[in-house]
């Protein structure tokens, strides 16, 4: 076999290998790995605010980065402070009018019970009394078998579910640690930064140095057009659901459009895992003003964003909707649940990776032309 073929698939190999090394690693070091990158994150974000700080209000860099750093959890926790401030008196206000709520609905399960499910069951009844007695006893063993199977999986559901809940107790002072860690290691960073760059600068190869740039260049516009577009629809769709609810009289509007919202951050998801369910509670409870306006404002969110949703994407990243849907089931099969909300980054990474020639270089290095 030719020399030059051999080399390429030598390379080919090396290039596979690293692929499935560097998935391994994701997979299993994932908890370890986002700390750090979201240090690098926070630290590269802040990176423009410390350096306005230390060349006009001339900041030494350690002060700039801690004032920063300082303002940024100040807002955090302002946000968080009015997000849980909407939410309590979202549930107080549940609290209040649940119980007339489940009232309602027990009565039209009742009245459903009696008009459908009753006269449905008399029916059968007569029709079961008119089988063969080995007819009735498959029946009765075949049903038997199936709620014995169904009481074994809701057992098993309630334990798993009383187990999670000290692992669930435990994840709190464990993310408590890494979001100190997070905080005072984008501090450390960024006050060096300079000069962590200088090190890195003079340990890396010129050519290597120039070539990361580029790449994180393209990566961080990728990452930065990813927000954008998501900012944009967010908050279209947050203003379309708070002021459609305003509209057709709901209380809390806000606090129901932050949960909205919070849904909306869910990748492939949307605001129809909370509409459906209160479209159809509120026909089913006989508020058919209350379903018609919920169905309206829900239908001028979906509308709204299939029009624009590609548009901004292609504006913003230049990647179509079939690529995410791709993306998503690719992610959902080899990481599961994690998988579908990570799809996004991982697609983000790629067009990064794309826009910075790193695939072409790639194939010049099998080719022999690096």
């Amino acid at each position: 076999m030719d020399k030059s073929i051999l080399t390429k698939i030598f390379k080919i190999c090396i290039i596979l290998l690293v692929c499935i090394g560097g998935f391994f690693l994701i997979r299993y070091s994932f908890s370890i790995i986002l700390p750090i990158t979201l240090v690098l994150l926070l630290t590269s974000s802040m990176e423009p605010a410390v350096k306005f700080l230390q060349q006009k209000a001339k900041f030494p860099r350690p002060l700039a980065s801690i004032v920063i750093l300082f303002i940024l959890l100040f807002l955090l926790v302002g946000i968080l402070f009015l997000v849980v401030t909407e939410i309590y008196e979202g549930i107080a206000y549940l609290a209040e009018i649940l119980p007339e709520r489940f009232h309602q609905f027990g009565a039209i399960v009742e009245y459903y019970f009696q008009t459908t499910i009753l006269p449905l069951y008399e029916q059968i009844f007569r029709f079961f009394n008119e089988l063969s007695p080995s007819d009735q006893l498959f029946i009765q063993d075949y049903f038997s078998n199936l709620f014995q199977h169904f009481g074994s999986l809701v057992g098993v559901f309630f334990q798993q579910l009383l187990l999670s809940v000290p692992r669930n107790l435990a994840i709190i002072p464990e993310s408590l640690a890494i979001a100190f860690f997070i905080l005072f290691a984008s501090f450390l960073l960024s006050a060096d930064f300079p000069r962590v760059k200088e090190f890195f600068a003079g340990h890396v190869p010129k050519k290597w140095s120039e070539w990361l740039q580029h790449l994180v260049y393209y990566m961080k516009r990728s990452t930065l057009g990813y927000v954008k577009a998501q900012i944009i629809l967010i908050t279209i769709s947050f203003h379309i659901i708070f002021f459609g609810l305003l509209f057709i009289g709901v209380e809390h509007a806000l606090t129901i459009a932050l949960f909205m919202i919070l849904v909306e951050l869910i990748p492939f998801v949307g605001t129809g895992l909370l509409f459906i369910p209160w479209i159809g509670y509120s026909f089913l409870s006989e508020n058919y003003s209350l379903t018609i306006g919920l169905a309206v404002v829900y239908g001028i969110v979906i509308v709204v964003r299939q029009l624009i949703e590609p548009k901004i994407y292609s504006v913003n990243l230049a990647i179509h909707p079939l690529a995410w849907l791709i993306a998503a089931f690719i992610g959902l099969k080899m990481f599961g649940l994690a998988g579908l909300i990570l799809a996004p980054i991982f697609i983000v990474l790629f067009k990064g990776m794309y826009d910075s020639g790193f695939f072409r270089w790639l194939i010049h290095y099998v080719n022999g032309k690096t």
